[in-house]
Formats: C-alpha cells, structure tokens, sequence
C-alpha cells in the first residue's frame, strides 16, 4: 500500500511537472503587444530546436502567418544570458545551444485592427489586446517547439481584478489576479481561445450540455442576455433534434465592434466622398462571422447603429445567421474527420478533400435542424434549398471536381470558389440525404449516419482521407458510391431530380410560376430603376405606360426599407404603403398588389397532390 502511495505521487509530480508553462501579464501591455514568457518543461534531445508559430489553423481555410506579428523574439540560458537565435522565414525561429535554454521570450501584437494588406486574418481567428478586452486566438499568441505539439501545456495569466478569461479550457482562478488554464496539448491549447474581459454572460442548457455565452462590446454595452434571447429559438431546435449532444460543455465567445460609422454609409446617410473613402479603407477586410471550435466557436460582429435597415446587418440577426452552423460543428469535422485534420501541419498543412462533409453537410445540419426543430416552415426551408442549387449549378464542376477544390483550398485558382462549400457544398448534403432514404426505404438519413460515424471515431480518432466515401457507403448501402464517384468526386454535372423525387420534390431549370409581382422590379413593372453604390436607396428613372404602381420619374425610396415591407406583405390582396420622396417632399404612396406569371430560374417544387417526404 506504501509502495502504491509513492507511486501515485510520483505520477502526480512527473504530471505536474511535464508541462510547457506560458507566462503573461495582461496589466504590462502596451501599445496592443503581449510579452510572453515560454518555458519548455525538458532539456531539448539536439542542441537546435525550431520556435514556431502557426502558418494556417484548421477551420479557417486560408494563410493566417501568425509569425508576423511576433517581435523580438529571444532565448535565454539558466543565468538568464541571450543564446544565438535565427529567423527562418515568417513564422520560425532556429534556437541554438538548446540544451541551454530555460526561456523564451518575445512580444506579440495584436491582429484585430491591423490594416494587411496580403493575406488579412479574418477577425474571428485573429487577436484583440486592450485595457477592456484581451482576446486571444491560440495561433496568435502561443508558439510552440516542433515536435513537441503534444506535449501539456500550462498557461499561467497575471491580469487585472476586473477581468475573468472565459474559454473551454481547464481553468482555475488561484486568486483575483492569476488565472491558470491547462491544456491536453498544443493542439487542444490553439482549439480554445480565451476572451478575457468584464463578465457579461448568460449560462444555459441545451439538453444536458452545460452552454455559456460570453460577450465584450467595444461601446461597454451589456448585450449577453439579448444575445441569448437571439438564440433561444435555434437552440431550442438543436435540442428537439438532437437529444444527446457530443459535448458536455460550450462556449460562445462574441466580440461586438462599433461600425456605425459604416451603417450610417449603408443607410445612405449623406458624407464626403472622402471620409467615404477612409472608411472603404477602414473596413476593407471587415471579416463579419465566425470561427468553430471543439468545445467553443468566436464571433466577430458589427453594431451598424440602430437605424440600420439591412435586417442582416442588424446584431442579433448576425449572431443567429451563424449560430447554429458554427454549433454543429462540434458534429463534423471536430468530431468525424480525417487525418489531415487530427494530424494538423501548422506550417505546411495538407488540406483535406472533404471540405463538402466539414462545411457543406454542416451548413445544410444548420438549416435542416432549424426546419425539423420548428423555426423554418416547409416553404421556408425549401426556398433555402432552392437558392442552395441555384448558386450551386454556378460551381465550375466540368473543370473541377468538388474534392479538388477542397484539396487545394489554399490555392488562389481554387480559393474563390471556396465560399461555393457552403451553396453546393449543402445542396450535395441535400442530394445525399434524400439518396440516403431512398436506398435505405426512408430507414436511414444522413444525420443518422453522420452520427454513426462519429460515434465510431470521435474527436480522438481520424479515418484515412481516401476511406470516406466508402466509410459512408458501408453505412448506408452499395449504391451510394456512385453518388460520391458522380458528384463530389467526379467533373459530372448533377441531377438533382434522380435524388429528390424520393422526397416528392422536382427541380425545374426554369418555370413560369404565378406570383406576386415586385413593383420595384424591371422585369414585373414597366420601369427604370437606378440603385445606389450600396444597395440602400432607389430612383425611379423613367415610367412606361405600362407602369401600375403609381411610381413617377424622380421618385426616391428606401430599398432596404421597401423590400422588408413587400416581403411581410405575402398574400397577394394585401395593399401595402411604400414611403417615397417625390420632388422634395415625403408621400405615401398606397399600391395594390398585382400577380402574374413570371419565368423564373431555379425552382424547386413539390409533386403535385404529394407531401414533401423528409425524416
């Protein structure tokens, strides 16, 4: 039993004492730059170690060079004396005598509002160091020693009283001012940023996960239970459709900036041509959404002020446009994925060919579990699926095929069409759902079987990159590879209705369908209209004689305004007003609704006299 002791603690002190150890003091920032003190927890094996920082971190997609932002960077003995250091490139540094080192140090400033111009980190992957707000994205802040990825990590924090950091992390707060956070490895350190402000949280449940929202406003305004009253409903959904969740925990992390500067331009407030040109400068690579994480997603969003009448642009509708593809995410590919995600090469990452299940199957979960939990209608979440296909059909799939997009995602012939993973990326999840059920007699669906497959691998485990498609079809049935083969690995062109009919669903190419006409639209009324630079304001132009709702030459609308009007106004006898300046002075303008067939691209019906089949 003695002998049982000793050895308990000799584990425990060998656990304790096996980690890489970071130390910060967020009371000695200046001028948004860090100092960090890195303590590796061995003597290196070779007398040259290599200090780097991440080139790429998984989910983003894109070149983030993290080392860029790193400033004097130096290595010290035990009697603290500089060792020789050399940078190697962007992101690495050689250290020599490294059977001498005890320290590394250096500075890092923050991304957050660094005007780049190459390769610009989109905001939720980036960092933000101030008085009120330190945020950090791991990738951005800790480097590490190649080869020494999985090693534990121990972050040990000195912060101000006011501050608590937030994160997924293992965390225990020694006292006011000293944070610890403690992580599995360096990879589970850079998988859980850290928002280190003045509390402002909501705690919750979905099902029997234990979920917290975080949240910093750069005005100092309390936004938490707002944000939560904004997800409720999507949450809600989640939980109806997924009883059990993967996860016991998460965190919702959202940093709000103040662009009512930009929404003041985008409401068509009057300004100098000039001040329009600093903030187009400003703002040229505002990166509005978010970043998924294992446990954890970040949220950067944008007050436009609270005259802004773009109901997308509006705070809660940014948050809850996102929400819930970001919180999927805990599904695929944190937790069904390949080798080239849980074996991440942070300086030369090979991408995976299966960006169509990472973000394509994710984003169709996001409206598929809003349709099923409640929060779309029938006709809702098909309209979704229609605009699906109908960018989706734009993909250039005779040139290339789905998974070779993905493949070389980070190259630039390949990088525009990435955005298309979350138009056909989710039409192809539709078309694989609705095969699914057809070859399974309606058994099985892609939840189910993207369920399966996590349960069989999990967060700990990757399948080999060229077994998915037959992983899948061993889950389902035989003839599901021809679906992959066809589709997302081959250069065919899809057919969508060999896969919908078995939801009693028919994609039209086009049709002329009987609908509500738009009197703002040219090709519904007989008139000109000019737009201007930002969408926001209409001028009627010129009136036909086949004009019909009583729009007159020099008439001035609020589009923005209009199009939300019109569209609350669905059944076709429903007189609506439309406020418009007509030679200086404001009028309402009453318009009675007219209906007509209009040839429209890309329709998506129901078979006639059947019901929409979807499990």
């Amino acid at each position: 039993m003695r002998f049982s002791f000793l050895l308990w603690l000799i584990t425990q002190l060998t656990f304790v004492s096996a980690q890489n150890v970071f130390e910060i003091d967020l009371n000695r920032y200046r001028n948004d730059a860090l100092e960090l003190q890195y303590t590796p927890y061995a003597v290196p094996p070779s007398d040259t170690l290599v200090f780097s920082f991440p080139a790429t971190v998984p989910g983003t997609y894109d070149t983030q060079d993290y080392g860029r932002f790193v400033t004097r960077l130096t290595a010290l003995d035990a009697l603290q004396r500089p060792l020789p250091v050399k940078r190697i490139g962007v992101n690495r540094w050689y250290i020599f005598k490294a059977r001498n080192l005890q320290h590394i140090t250096y500075c890092v400033e923050d991304v957050i509002d660094k005007p780049v111009r190459k390769h610009p980190i989109f905001q939720p992957a980036a960092t933000a160091f101030d008085s009120n707000v330190f945020l950090f994205n791991g990738g951005g802040v800790f480097g590490y020693i190649e080869g020494a990825e999985s090693q534990q990590v121990s972050v040990r924090v000195k912060k101000p009283k006011r501050l608590y950091g937030l994160t997924a992390l293992d965390t225990k707060l020694e006292n006011d001012s000293l944070q610890v956070f403690r992580a599995t490895s360096y990879h589970q350190l850079i998988d859980c940023p850290v928002l280190f402000t003045k509390p402002d949280t909501v705690c919750f449940k979905v099902n029997q996960t234990d979920v917290t929202l975080s949240v910093f406003d750069v005005q100092g305004t309390s936004r938490a239970r707002n944000m939560y009253n904004a997800l409720k409903r999507d949450m809600n959904a989640v939980a109806k459709v997924l009883p059990v969740l993967p996860v016991k925990a998460y965190t919702f992390i959202i940093y709000v900036d103040d662009l009512r500067p930009l929404g003041a331009v985008l409401n068509g407030n009057s300004m100098s041509f000039f001040k329009k040109i600093q903030l187009a400068l400003q703002f040229r690579n505002l990166g509005l959404g978010a970043l998924e994480h294992g446990q954890s997603s970040v949220y950067y969003l944008g007050d436009f002020g609270s005259e802004i009448t773009l109901r997308d642009l509006q705070l809660e509708s940014q948050l809850s446009s996102a929400a819930i593809h970001e919180f999927m995410h805990i599904i695929t590919p944190l937790g069904l994925h390949s080798e080239c995600i849980g074996n991440f090469n942070y300086q030369n990452p090979v991408m995976s060919k299966h960006l169509w299940l990472y973000e394509g199957v994710t984003e169709y979960f996001a409206h598929y579990i809003k349709y099923k939990g409640g929060v779309y209608t029938e006709n809702e979440f098909l309209k979704v699926m229609q605009e699906k296909l109908r960018v989706g059909a734009t993909f250039p799939i005779n040139t290339m095929a789905f998974t070779e997009m993905s493949a070389h995602v980070l190259e630039s012939k390949y990088q525009k069409y990435y955005t298309q993973v979350y138009e056909r990326g989710a039409a192809l999840a539709f078309l694989l759902d609705a095969e699914i059920q057809r070859l399974t007699q309606n058994k099985k669906r892609l939840l189910d079987v993207v369920l399966q497959l996590h349960a069989q691998y999990g967060p700990a485990h990757s399948f080999s990159e060229d077994s998915c498609f037959e992983m899948f079809t061993r889950a389902v049935h035989p003839e599901l590879k021809v679906f992959f083969d066809t589709y997302i690995n081959g250069k065919t062109a899809w057919e969508p209705n060999k896969q919908l009919h078995a939801l009693h669903l028919h994609f039209h190419d086009s049709l002329r369908v009987l609908t509500r006409l738009n009197p703002l639209n040219e090709r519904h009324n007989d008139i000109k209209v000019k737009r201007n630079a930002t969408g926001t304001m209409a001028e009627i132009i010129k009136t036909g004689p086949q004009e019909w709702a009583g729009f007159m030459p020099g008439d001035k609308i609020n589009y923005i305004e209009f199009s939300e009007n019109f569209a609350a106004h669905k059944n076709t006898d429903d007189v609506f007003s439309v406020s418009l300046n007509r030679k200086g002075k404001k009028i309402m303008l009453q318009i009675n609704p007219k209906t007509g067939l209009v040839l429209e691209n890309s329709v998506l019906q129901k078979q006639e006299g059947k019901s929409f089949l979807l499990n």
